[in-house]
Order: C-alpha cells, then sequence, then structure tokens
C-alpha cells in the first residue's frame, strides 16, 4: 500500500512538472469554465462517476482549451480511469494546484495512453443538451447553454471574418450593417471579435466620446461612437478568450470613400478598413 501510495505521489508531481514544460513551450494561459472545476471536485469526492468526469474533459477538448495528440479521441460513457488520477482532480479543485498544471496533467494522460477515451463518431457529446445534462439547477443549466450558444456564435463569427492583428489583440472584422434612420442619416454597425493572443490580460478603454480609443474615418475625419458593447467604458480581455464586440457610429457616409476603425491603444495602434454598403 505504501508503495502505490509513494507512486501515486511520484506520478503526479512528474505530471506537474511535465505540465509546466509544456505550459512553458506553448506559453498559453487556459481559461476554464467554473462549473468545470465542480465536474472534478464532485468526481473526487465520488458524487459522480467516471463518466461524467469525462463529459468535463469533452468540453475542454471540444472548445480547444485542452489538445490533445492521439488520433481520433473521442468521448464515451464508460471511461476506466486509474483511481489515483482524482487526487489530481481533487488538489485542482481545492486550489492545490492551478488551471496549467491540471489541463497539462490531463492532456499528458491522454496522450500517453494511461486514460484512453474512445467512441463512436455520432457521440452526443455535441449536443449542447447532452452537455449541459451533468447541472440539476435550472439557472446553471441555462447558463451553460447560453455559454455553448455564445461559442458557438464566437466560432462561426471568426470563420467569415477578415483578420487583422493590433498589438497582442486580434480583431476579427465580421461584417457592418447600416440602416437609414427617419432623419435620413444612418445607424452603421461594425460587428467585430477580439481575442487577445499574448498572456497578460488586456484592457479595451473607451470611457466617452471625447475620450475613447477607438473611432471610424473617413479618411479626412474622425467620426465617434454613438453607442458600443463595452459595458462601463472598458472592457477586459484574458488571454486566448474571444470575445463579440459591437461598434455602432450615427452620421452621413459616403459609400464612394474608403472607411477605417481605428484602434490607439496603448498596448497597440492600426486601422481596419470598414465596409460601408
Amino acid at each position: 500500500m505504501e508503495n502505490k501510495i509513494l507512486y501515486s505521489c511520484g506520478l503526479v508531481i512528474c505530471l506537474i512538472v511535465t505540465s509546466g514544460i509544456l505550459v512553458h513551450i506553448n506559453g498559453e494561459q487556459f481559461q476554464i469554465p467554473a462549473w468545470i472545476k465542480n465536474i472534478a471536485r464532485w468526481w473526487h469526492e465520488g458524487a459522480i462517476d467516471d463518466s461524467e468526469f469525462v463529459k468535463g474533459i469533452q468540453y475542454l477538448i471540444e472548445n480547444k482549451i485542452m489538445v490533445t495528440h492521439v488520433s481520433n479521441t473521442k468521448i464515451v460513457k464508460e471511461n476506466k480511469i486509474p483511481f489515483w488520477v482524482k487526487n489530481n482532480a481533487g488538489w485542482w479543485a481545492n486550489g492545490i494546484i492551478s488551471n496549467n498544471d491540471f489541463v497539462s496533467a490531463i492532456q499528458y494522460l491522454i496522450n500517453s495512453g494511461v486514460i484512453v477515451i474512445n467512441s463512436d463518431l455520432n457521440s452526443t457529446g455535441n449536443n449542447p443538451e447532452t452537455q449541459c445534462d451533468r447541472f440539476t439547477t435550472p439557472a446553471e443549466k441555462e447558463t451553460c447553454m447560453k455559454q455553448i450558444e455564445y461559442d458557438a456564435k464566437i466560432k462561426s463569427a471568426i470563420e467569415e471574418a477578415t483578420k487583422h492583428a493590433i498589438g497582442p489583440v486580434t480583431f476579427y472584422y465580421v461584417n457592418s450593417e447600416s440602416q437609414t434612420a427617419d432623419d435620413g442619416k444612418m445607424l452603421l454597425t461594425i460587428h467585430l471579435v477580439v481575442e487577445n493572443s499574448g498572456n497578460q490580460e488586456i484592457t479595451m478603454t473607451c470611457l466617452r466620446q471625447d475620450s475613447c480609443n477607438y473611432a471610424l474615418s473617413d479618411g479626412q475625419k474622425e467620426i465617434p461612437y454613438a453607442t458600443n458593447t463595452l459595458v462601463y467604458g472598458s472592457l477586459t480581455l484574458p488571454a486566448k478568450t474571444p470575445k463579440l464586440v459591437d461598434w455602432t457610429f450615427y452620421g452621413i457616409f459616403d459609400t464612394s470613400k474608403d472607411y477605417s476603425f481605428l484602434i490607439k491603444e496603448p498596448w497597440g495602434t492600426g486601422s481596419i478598413p470598414i465596409k460601408i454598403r
């Protein structure tokens, strides 16, 4: 028994050291939904079985928070996971090891074949309702569904967007929409996805019209915004966490001119060509 405990502790320490190397090489910070930690805690305490814990791993893999190198990796309800892996999950759930240590350790276990995850291609894991079945209260399920819908909306927007790197932030210009107001002027809304590609938090700042790091330009003058989705005049961008952002401008726009969305932040400056129709 003592040898097993020593072996388990030694392996977990090895995994943490290895995960530190992986994180250093990849240079990434992992953003993990809070409910994943609840799943790990419940599994560690025996409140849920292995298959429920694996659903949490599935979410990390499908949302590219965790990247595995095993071909055809999929999820099933029946998974035999070594008992000592629960210690790792419990330590993470209780804050003893970091997000990076937990994700990298699980990656290592999957890639090395210690945890075997296999199923058919038609697994129901991609079904949002199935993914949210792990929650018991309506509020938790609704939050889970909204997060999945938001992630899907971002993924779809990025696929059709034009990519622009400004400092450590990637701006995905999705499209712009125009609507004629009653006074003959136009409401122009620019749809963007912004993602911090660095390792430190970045803040987008726009306190008010006369103190804003963003504007629309027609090549001769700058046009201040009418509304935007920066709550309280700023938006914090954690590393590797894309967010949807909209900017609306009001005025008379000449469709024959070349317009640009201007970024004038301390962390980067640049412009994005905007198409007005």
